[in-house]
């Protein structure tokens, strides 16, 4: 097992990105985030151990003060040759990178090195494990009719995957955040 923890979307962009995993389905190049039973979300940080309690109580004091939180996203993109993944970039926030490391911070060492300061590329995930050419045809399909949007962070999760089971839930407060530090 695994545990992650991660951003949830309004549902407004929720359902944007829903639709965009469905469209991946129906094509028959990638089921593979509709088959994982979880909203569309931002992952801030992933770790192969058990997290333990006082790391959720670390976390506690990370989300218990940090408001609703705007977010855009802006492209259809990929990790390049090899990856197997097209995401839905995120417009750059330097709310949400201070977010990340104290997120980071509070759980301590072990943090998958992708998801580590500095290594962290935001993004909500699309598809995964595709071959490149079915990566270039998800990247074309994904890229139809697609306009950036704007929404919000709503709540985050700390969760056991897979299969994915949420171990807790904070909600983030009733004041939309842009520039504020969390």
């Amino acid at each position: 097992m695994a545990y992650a923890v991660s951003l949830l979307f309004n549902p407004e962009i929720a359902d944007a990105v829903s639709e965009r995993w469905r469209c991946l389905a129906d094509a028959g190049l990638s089921r593979s985030m509709l088959d994982l039973g979880y909203p569309p979300h931002v992952t801030l940080a992933v770790y192969d151990r058990p997290i333990g309690e006082a790391a959720v109580t670390a976390l506690d004091g990370v989300f218990r003060n940090v408001d609703r939180m705007a977010v855009s996203l802006t492209a259809i993109e990929t990790f390049g040759s090899g990856s197997g993944v097209c995401y839905a970039a995120l417009a750059p926030s330097p709310d949400l990178m201070r977010l990340h490391a104290m997120t980071v911070a509070a759980i301590g060492e072990g943090c998958r090195p992708h998801y580590q300061p500095g290594g962290w590329t935001p993004h909500c995930t699309l598809a995964v494990d595709l071959t490149n050419a079915d990566m270039d045809r998800a990247r074309d399909i994904l890229q139809k009719g697609w306009r950036p949007r704007t929404g919000m962070f709503e709540s985050a999760t700390l969760v056991e995957f897979v299969p994915v089971v949420v171990i807790k839930r904070w909600p983030l407060g009733s004041t939309p955040r842009s520039s504020r530090t969390p």
